[in-house]
């Protein structure tokens, strides 16, 4: 039994730190860190909000599946939802920082607050909108499937409670990969916007494109 749970909690935390790789949560990550370059110490923490965001979901669902509520009979609206908000925010985020871009001078830089989300995006709720949107991104087919894998097992052997701590693991190994990455292109953009403001428009215009592919990629997967 105790090999059997160690194989879990490692499984849980496999699948956490594969999950963070995945191309729709960087692209996103990065565009909104991009987008927050005028907060340093904010964009810097986006991977690790994203990724709480999306983990409390999990959280809660591997809890579920543990006390038996159900199984795999996920609801079929899960298959497309996933990828409209993936598709919804990679869209939104890539063509606001290609606008961020092309418009801002090296004086007076125009920010996301002040295109198009200038009462939503305020310093104090900026944190929590980047809490929502890496929530919104669990609730799809392939995660809920993912979660299933270890919380199905740990349901088997008669404990909730420990289903819901394979999810907060699941969560912790996310923290690792989209957490990074976050804060090292966090760092990346303050680094480059003292030296180079040509290479700092660089970097904006291959984050956009990085987002605006995945997009595509997403939205082709969503109409084949």
């Amino acid at each position: 039994m105790e090999i059997s749970y160690s194989f879990l909690i490692l499984t849980a935390f496999g699948l956490g730190i594969r999950h963070g790789f995945d191309l729709d949560h960087l692209a996103t990550i990065d565009s909104i860190t991009k987008n927050m370059d005028n907060q340093p110490y904010l964009a810097k923490a986006v991977g690790f909000l994203f990724s709480l965001g999306h983990g409390l979901i999990i959280i809660l669902l591997s809890s579920i599946i543990g006390l038996g509520l159900f199984k795999n009979n996920f609801p079929h609206w899960l298959e497309g939802f996933g990828d409209l908000v993936s598709i919804f925010f990679l869209f939104t985020f890539g063509i606001s920082n290609l606008y961020i871009t092309f418009k801002q001078s090296k004086t007076r830089p125009i920010y996301l607050k002040g295109i198009f989300a200038k009462y939503l995006l305020t310093k104090t709720t900026q944190p929590l909108l980047i809490v929502l949107i890496g929530a919104l991104f669990a609730l799809s087919f392939d995660t809920f499937t993912q979660v299933s894998l270890f919380s199905l097992e740990a349901a088997a052997m008669h404990s909730w409670l420990f289903s819901g701590i394979l999810g907060f693991i699941f969560m912790f190994g996310m923290m690792v990969s989209d957490g990074i990455n976050g804060f090292l292109v966090g760092v990346l953009l303050t680094n480059i916007h003292k030296k180079s403001y040509i290479i700092s428009k660089g970097l904006g215009i291959g984050i956009a494109f990085f987002s605006l592919v995945i997009c595509t990629m997403n939205l082709i997967k969503l109409i084949a």
